[in-house]
C-alpha cells in the first residue's frame, strides 16, 4: 500500500498551490488592486504579485520513494511466492507424494488425465533456483 501514499502526497504536492489560494482567496481579496499595482510599477515581480500561494514541488526524493515502493511490491511477491511454495511443498510431502490423477469418463476403461498444476515459485523465479541432489547415505537407504 506505499504506492498509494507515496501517490498520493505527489499528487498533493501539485495540487497545494491552487487550493493555498482558494483558502484565503476572502481574506486577500482587497489587496489584489495594491498587489497588482505594485507589479505594474516594477515593485514586485509579477510571480510575487499575490496575497498568498504556497507552491510545492515533486524533487528527486519523490521518485526514489516511487521506484523504492515498486521495488519492494516486487520483493514482497517474490518472498510470499517462495513461502506459499514452501508450504504447498511441505503439505503435498506430508501427505504423499502422488500425482493428481482423475478418472477421465470416456468409452476406454482405465484412462486416466493429470491436472494442470498452476504456475509455481520456481517457474517465475528460476533464475533464483539452483537444483541440488541430495545423496543417500547407507543408512537412509536401509530404512
Amino acid at each position: 500500500y506505499m504506492q498509494v501514499y507515496v501517490l498520493s502526497i505527489i499528487l498533493a504536492a501539485l495540487q497545494l498551490g491552487g487550493v493555498s489560494e482558494a483558502m484565503v482567496e476572502a481574506v486577500c481579496g482587497p489587496f489584489e488592486q495594491l498587489f497588482s499595482s505594485l507589479s505594474y510599477f516594477g515593485i514586485l515581480e509579477e510571480r510575487y504579485a499575490k496575497c498568498f500561494r504556497i507552491e510545492a514541488y515533486v524533487e528527486l526524493g519523490s521518485w526514489l520513494l516511487v521506484t523504492s515502493s515498486l521495488l519492494l511490491m516486487l520483493q514482497f511477491h517474490f518472498v510470499s511466492s517462495a513461502a506459499k511454495q514452501l508450504i504447498d511443498d511441505e503439505k503435498s510431502n506430508s501427505e504423499s507424494s502422488k500425482l493428481d490423477i482423475e478418472e477421465v469418463p470416456s468409452a476406454a476403461e482405465g484412462q486416466k488425465a493429470v491436472t494442470s498444476i498452476n504456475p509455481r515459485f520456481t517457474d517465475y523465479y528460476s533464475f533464483a533456483v539452483v537444483k541440488v541432489q541430495k545423496r543417500l547415505s547407507q543408512d537412509e537407504v536401509e530404512l
